[in-house]
This record gives structure tokens, sequence and C-alpha cells, in this order.
């Protein structure tokens, strides 16, 4: 009904608190990675692994002589120190506008800086698919450079992949086959990424919503009819950050995503990956895989005015700020200041981190995926 002058003069129209976004989609790699982030420190963090066997263990007996050698079985690995950033501004008459409690429905600075927090971090979900090439070589990396297996990223933490095979990922490509998804390609990669051992055991299947329906139409009558009794499975993470997989009825009211099942592995459907991930699916050992977030602190942080942000949502809405987050996120932002010549606030919020696998031969991506 539309009410005439009559009505709408004496009434006011009623604003609920809080913003919903609609723009921003699932981020669901992001928000497990980051959500479970360590500590970024120096300018890159490097370890030592063990790329080959010494084959130095013989069989001897009586008085054989030994003939002790060093063993040459390491490298070293870096992750190196990535960064973005997004500059806010505000109107100062926005402000005054927006300051008197008894008019105002939503706090203005409040709801821009938890916009932005959550704008930077979609970002970073982009980032997490690519393979850090974008804008000269100065994105983070993401499965696009870890999950490769020298096509793409020929170098992987500052070693060559032709050099050290080890560091090769299981790429499989559907091409040849019509793009034809089946149970037993999956079980393939499956093996390829795996020991049989439980720290060896993907964690994670990570792919787009397309792929994720062309798994599910793979599913018998009966696994179907399980679904639907029982309810899809729920990714999730608890007050600690463990990761959590259960049924839908046992996670109800805690943050998470809807995920499919193969083999016991959550799979989930990202829309991040549907729009930089698509026609692939990703076998993940997330037990291999981190994210390295560095916050500014201490002379740093007196010097350059920033401090770590807190990823607690008040106003907003969105899709992928709820659950817990490790206090290594990387995300930094400075208070506002006056800007010079304008009657405005100014601020700046900063991601510091980058992803990193120190096991890249435990990870594995069906690619160019189109039907069953």
């Amino acid at each position: 009904m539309t009410f005439g002058e009559r009505v709408q003069a004496l009434t006011r129209q009623y604003l609920l608190p809080g913003v919903v976004y609609n723009v921003l989609g699932s981020n669901v790699l992001a928000a497990r990675l980051i959500g479970n982030g360590k500590k970024g420190r120096g300018y890159k963090v490097e370890k030592a692994i063990k790329y080959t066997s010494s084959s130095q263990a013989i069989s001897f007996s009586g008085l054989d002589t030994f003939q002790p050698q060093q063993l040459e079985t390491k490298i070293r690995l870096n992750v190196e120190m990535k960064a973005a950033r997004q500059g806010i501004g505000i109107s100062g008459l926005e402000l005054i506008a927006n300051q008197d409690t008894d008019v105002r429905v939503t706090d203005l600075m409040t709801e821009t800086l938890e916009e932005t927090q959550d704008e930077l971090f979609d970002k970073v979900g982009d980032y997490g698919y690519g393979d850090g090439s974008g804008n000269s070589g100065k994105d983070p990396v993401g499965l696009g450079y870890i999950i490769d297996d020298g096509t793409n990223a020929p170098t992987f933490e500052g070693q060559a992949r032709s050099t050290y095979p080890v560091l090769n990922a299981t790429v499989t490509d559907l091409t040849s086959v019509g793009g034809e998804l089946s149970l037993a390609r999956l079980a393939t990669l499956y093996s390829n990424v795996t020991s049989g051992t439980g720290m060896t055991t993907p964690t994670l299947i990570d792919s787009g919503e397309t792929e994720q329906d062309l798994y599910e139409q793979l599913l018998t009558p009966t696994v179907r009819e399980t679904y639907s009794a029982q309810g899809y499975y729920t990714v999730t993470k608890d007050s600690r950050g463990t990761v959590r997989f259960g049924s839908q009825e046992g996670l109800v009211g805690k943050h998470g995503f809807v995920a499919l099942s193969y083999k016991g592995i959550p799979w989930v459907r990202d829309e991040k990956a549907g729009q930089r991930y698509s026609q692939k699916i990703a076998m993940l050992n997330e037990n291999y895989i981190d994210w390295f977030g560095w916050a500014i602190s201490g002379q740093a942080a007196r010097s350059l005015g920033y401090e770590p942000i807190s990823f607690k949502h008040t106003v907003v809405e969105t899709t992928f700020g709820e659950g817990p987050m490790s206090e290594f996120t990387g995300f930094n932002w400075k208070p506002f200041v006056s800007a010079q010549n304008q009657f405005a606030g100014i601020s700046d919020m900063l991601m510091i981190g980058n992803m990193g696998s120190w096991q890249p031969r435990r990870q594995g991506v069906l690619t160019n995926v189109d039907e069953v």
C-alpha cells in the first residue's frame, strides 16, 4: 500500500540496524587458512625439508670396514612476505550527520571499517587461487602456485621444481577423456597424494559449485537418500580453532560450510573457486598448507601508527566473518587521521601475509572437469 503525505509527514520510516552485504560471496579457502594463520617473522619464513634419501644404510658382518658419509639430503624452502592494501576515506560532514545517537541507526565509521576489512579479505580469497604472478609478481601465492607440476610455477619457494621433483604436486588434466569426472579418477588422485597414513590423508576437497554438482550426480540413490534423511555435513571450527566435520544436526548454530563427503573427506563448494579456479577440483592436505600473517607491532607499530585487526563484526552481516580467527591473520589498520586540505578522515588497511606449503606433493588437482 502506498501512503499519502497525511501519513508520511507524521510517521518516520524504520531502518533496521546493520548492513547486509549482498555482493561478497563465500570465501571458504581464505576463511579456513587465515582462520588458522601462523605468525610471520622476518622478511621470509624458511624451513628445511628432506628431499631425497641418502641410501647409506647397508648390512654388515664381522669386521667389515665402515665408510661414513655426510648426508646431503636437505634444502630450504621459504615463504616470502607479500602485502595488499585498501585505503579508507570518510567525509567529515558525513560523520557529523551520523554522530547523534538518538537518530543514528548504524555507526558509519564502524560499518566503513568492517566493510573495508571484508573487501580486503575478499581480495585475499582471489589470491588464494592464483599463482602469485599478478601485478608483476606482487600478489600473494595461492593454489595455482602450490598445486603445480612446474608448468605454471617452475620455481617453488626458492627452489627449482625440475631439480627437486618432490616439490611437484599432482596435476591431472581430464581433457583427454572429454573432461569426464568419475569416482575412479577421484580415487586415483587420492592415491597419488597420500601414502595411506593419517597425516598424509587429504583433509579437504575444494571446488566451485558446478564441480560439486557434478560429483553429486555420481552419488548412488542410496547415498542421495542418506543426505536427504540426515542432511549435508558441515565443516566448522570450534572456539579453539580446531576443524570439525560432522552432521548438520550436530552443528546447528555454529559457523561453518555445507559439505558433501568423499572417503570421509569434506567436499566444500567455494564461490571463489568457481570464479578463480573453474573446472578444477582440488584435493588438499591442510596439514601441509599454511597461511603466515605478519602483525605490525613493537617499534614498527609505534613509528608507523598501525595495529593488528581483530576479526569481530558488530554491524555487518557477511558470509565469512563469524568464525574464530587466528591472531596472525596479517590484517592491520591505521586509526583515522585528518586529511590534508580536506574536511575528512582517512585511514589505511593492510594485509601482510602469504600462503605456503612444505609438502606440495600431498596436494592434487583435477583440471578441465566438464561433465560426468
